[in-house]
């Protein structure tokens, strides 16, 4: 589908490589009023520390990079996903923040055993209580609409600002309203298992196992 018939408002072709290796990528932003007032960032001046929060305005990305601005397509499923982010951003929205809470022990017991884990940065574990909406730590700066999908929607991969990890973050992988995962680097496998092409990518990746994605460490963004 040519992105100028995709339903999908300011998005447009840029080349994010370079004038000899090209790459290009689909990327605009997306509204979501419900993400409005939460936390993206402390911008330090002149002494004076500011908290920068979202307005609903979110990066999106879509697809892959290619090498060829021809070749820069959308599917009907990524479509389907982009629609459903807008229509049920709320829904959406209270998942994620369940789902954060329910494994945020987790995540303090082992991602982030290390860590100091005092205020401001980290809220303690007591305070995750039925009406705790994290508001004051999390903030979503992008949201990539991927290639896979299942029941004719695509996956979903957000990546969450956070104060107890200002430099990397943590990832959402959602499908409609569905958390699949949530990590400081979330595992695609999870979503392969998802929709039932785990054992086919298995066997894809056997003969090539030097090629087999892999779970990236939580500091290994690139």
């Amino acid at each position: 589908m040519d992105i100028a018939n995709s339903q999908i408002p300011t998005i447009q072709i840029e080349n994010i490589g370079s004038r000899k290796k090209p790459l290009y990528a689909i990327k605009g932003f997306i509204e979501l009023a419900t993400w409005t007032g939460y936390f993206l960032y402390d911008d330090t001046y002149k002494l004076v520390t500011d908290k920068v929060v979202t307005n609903g305005r979110i990066n999106i990305w879509i697809g892959d990079g290619v090498t060829s601005a021809d070749n820069c397509r959308i599917s009907q499923e990524q479509v389907n996903a982009y629609l459903y982010q807008v229509a049920h951003q709320e829904r959406i929205k209270h998942s994620i923040i369940e789902n954060l809470k329910r494994e945020f022990p987790r995540l303090l017991a082992n991602e982030y055993a290390s860590w100091e884990q005092v205020e401001p940065n980290f809220p303690n574990v007591s305070s995750l209580t039925a009406t705790f909406d994290f508001k004051n730590y999390i903030g979503p700066e992008t949201i990539s609409i991927g290639n896979d999908s299942r029941d004719e929607m695509a996956y979903v991969t957000w990546n969450f600002r956070c104060r107890w990890d200002i430099e990397h973050g943590f990832e959402v992988i959602t499908h409609k309203d569905r958390v699949i995962d949530i990590a400081p680097a979330v595992d695609i496998w999870k979503m392969y298992k998802d929709n039932g092409t785990y054992h086919e990518r298995q066997k894809k990746y056997s003969e090539n196992e030097w090629n087999l994605p892999k779970k990236k460490k939580w500091w290994e963004f690139w």
